[in-house]
């Protein structure tokens, strides 16, 4: 399984080494608080590469103190439109945790409008143990995201919602929410802070949480 986890990874970091003027890698930290496995902590690399004639990936790898893996990729054709930009997307996704693989392809679309952006999607999983497999033929993905310093040029605030973070694809009643603001003191190096809350009930319906925690992390881009 380790070697899945460092393909993945090798394969978006190659790629982003194709057009260096427009890759960001990203190296990530989080800790928090699990209802089933208690406390944890996970490291994750990241890279998003914008090639040219519409194409861009996005992707990485990530470890978790609590024995899971995961690696993803999500490669996107967009196209740029007066009033935004309207892309379809792939995702490929494996994890690993206690015995139990899991391996997602999903597709779905996105809509990139200034201060908002919106994603909507399916994707198919299958979750193996030993010989045995389930199969979840239907999902559906979604995310809500609203930029709030869009004036500002160093710094950026976002409100997200849905179930389709990256390394975190739930079921459609497992949304998160979660705040990320980010700083970058020069053109290159960014730094960002952010808070991830899941509650155990579709919308907090629950009055018990399932997931939290909070993370941070620094990127660089040229």
């Amino acid at each position: 399984m380790r070697s899945i986890v460092f393909l993945f990874a090798t394969i978006i970091l190659g790629m982003g080494a194709v057009h260096a003027q427009s890759t960001k890698l990203a190296l990530g930290a989080k800790c928090g608080h699990n209802a089933l496995f208690g406390t944890f902590a996970a490291a994750s690399v990241e890279a998003e590469h914008e090639a040219k004639r519409h194409f861009s990936i996005q992707g990485g790898a990530q470890y978790s103190s609590i024995g899971r893996m995961a690696a993803e990729v999500r490669p996107q054709y967009f196209h740029d439109l007066s009033f935004g930009r309207l892309a379809g997307q792939a995702i490929l996704g494996y994890t690993y945790q206690s015995r139990m693989n899991n391996y997602i392809i999903g597709i779905g679309a996105q809509l990139d409008i200034h201060h908002i952006w919106a994603r909507l999607g399916y994707y198919h999983r299958t979750i193996s143990v030993g010989e045995s497999s389930i199969c979840e033929p239907f999902n559906i993905y979604y995310e809500l995201g609203i930029r709030c310093l869009t004036k500002l040029q160093r710094w950026d605030l976002n409100i997200i919602i849905g179930n389709s973070r990256l390394f975190e694809l739930e079921r459609h009643y497992q949304p998160s929410f979660a705040v990320e603001v980010w700083w970058y003191p020069n053109e290159k190096w960014g730094v960002q802070i952010g808070a991830n809350y899941k509650p155990a009930g579709m919308f907090n319906i629950s009055s018990d949480y399932y997931q939290m925690y909070g993370n941070i992390g620094v990127c660089y881009k040229w």
